[in-house]
């Protein structure tokens, strides 16, 4: 599997040029679709009868789904002659699952159940949609350009996605229950499949395939990789701290400050707001102090949004700290993927090192959310959140020890140190 980029001259720039162009629509249709149903997927469960843990189920079986199909889907990878092809027609799969969600009032049973597993399946063939669109980025897209393309992306997938929001937040409470939600829903279906139309039309040719290395082999030369091991471990960490909140901050908002699809809607917005304006910033801070002391500030000042909530009684003062939280997540959510990316390692082993860390992040993901509702459950929330902050404050540390950290000699030809 290779990319097109091969030599700086007038054809590799026109090719770049357009998938820099499929990229950005890509983004921006994905954006929207999924700003039309994830934002809402929480309440629609709520009103449709969910309990605490099946909230928190919706993002803590996504990453289950994900973990049971990783290594599967990278060995089939691995061993497949067109994976570009293979990628693009999961993209399809997974924008399914959202006429599915769609569907569920009909359902004369077990229809927050139903919310619950069509959000957490989607999540099988996403995943390794996305790992295989991490591999796509590294080739396609040289490193001297990714700062500016993804912050280029994220600006116009944020403004938006955060049309999207606000235009589904105040539809959904005018149009009658359930409705609302699966006229919003199709939409973001329909949106969908654009994203995974332009997912196909990247121009990426896969020359004469190397041999490829198993994952075990992968795991024998990834233990001389230290900063990658590092790395992936204090992401684990990270991702279980931050993770840990986030069905308490839904639960919170809808059940003690009663907010509806339109406060949840200007939740999003404003966090979008915050991630926009800040993208260039964190890409600039970046290029002057390297992507791992980017992201470690970001995951620091992420550290504080759960103490900033821990006496809010106020849906107000909560879009003010979401509107922070999108300012301090915006450099996590970029940076994260250009420090993965550069720490790769050379082409036969990216695919493997790319499943291997998403395996690790997404067990976090999976057992963080539970976690977090059974000790939100016995602490109550005042103390869960200041003890989730502590938590994050010290994960944060780490990945500023992963970014300070410099191996004694480089190990594989590229990254991978």
């Amino acid at each position: 599997m290779g990319g097109i980029i091969t030599t700086k001259n007038r054809e590799v720039y026109k090719y770049l040029n357009y998938n820099i162009k499929m990229n950005l629509l890509n983004g921006i249709t994905f954006s929207i679709g999924y700003n039309m149903i994830m934002p809402f997927v929480g309440i629609f469960a709520i009103k449709l009868g969910a309990n605490n843990y099946e909230v928190s189920l919706i993002n803590s079986l996504p990453a289950l789904m994900a973990l049971i199909g990783i290594l599967p889907a990278t060995i089939f990878i691995n061993r497949a002659k067109n994976v570009f092809k293979f990628a693009y027609v999961l993209e399809y799969i997974t924008r399914s699952f959202y006429l599915l969600v769609a569907l569920v009032p009909f359902m004369s049973k077990f229809r927050p159940e139903a919310v619950v597993l069509f959000v957490g399946l989607l999540n099988l063939p996403a995943i390794v949609a996305g790992m295989c669109w991490q591999s796509f980025m590294s080739d396609l897209i040289p490193e001297e350009f990714r700062g500016k393309v993804f912050a280029d992306r994220n600006i116009w997938t944020g403004v938006l996605g955060t049309a999207a929001v606000f235009i589904t937040g105040i539809l959904l409470d005018r149009i009658k229950f359930p409705y609302g939600y699966q006229i919003m829903f199709f939409i973001a279906f329909l949106f969908g499949i654009l994203d995974a139309y332009y997912y196909s039309k990247f121009h990426y040719v896969s020359h004469k395939k190397e041999a490829s290395a198993s994952i075990l082999d992968s795991l024998k030369t990834m233990m001389q990789s230290r900063k990658f091991i590092y790395f992936s471990l204090a992401s684990f960490i990270f991702t279980f701290t931050w993770m840990m909140a986030w069905p308490i901050f839904t639960i919170y908002k809808v059940d003690d400050l009663h907010a509806n699809n339109m406060w949840m809607s200007i939740s999003t917005i404003v966090g979008s707001v915050g991630s926009i304006i800040t993208y260039k910033w964190w890409a600039n801070l970046a290029d002057r102090k390297g992507n791992g002391i980017a992201l470690s500030i970001s995951t620091l000042l992420i550290s504080t949004i759960p103490a900033l909530w821990a006496k809010v009684t106020s849906l107000y003062v909560g879009a003010v700290i979401d509107f922070f939280g999108g300012m301090a997540t915006a450099g996590y959510t970029m940076l994260s993927l250009n420090w993965l990316l550069e720490l790769l390692p050379d082409h036969k082993e990216k695919m493997n090192y790319i499943a291997i860390y998403t395996i690790v992040t997404q067990f976090a993901a999976f057992l963080s959310p539970i976690a977090g509702t059974w000790f939100y459950e016995i602490v109550g929330y005042e103390t869960f959140m200041y003890v989730t902050t502590v938590l994050r404050v010290l994960s944060s540390v780490l990945l500023f020890a992963v970014a300070l950290y410099k191996p004694e000699k480089t190990v594989l030809s590229k990254g991978g140190v």
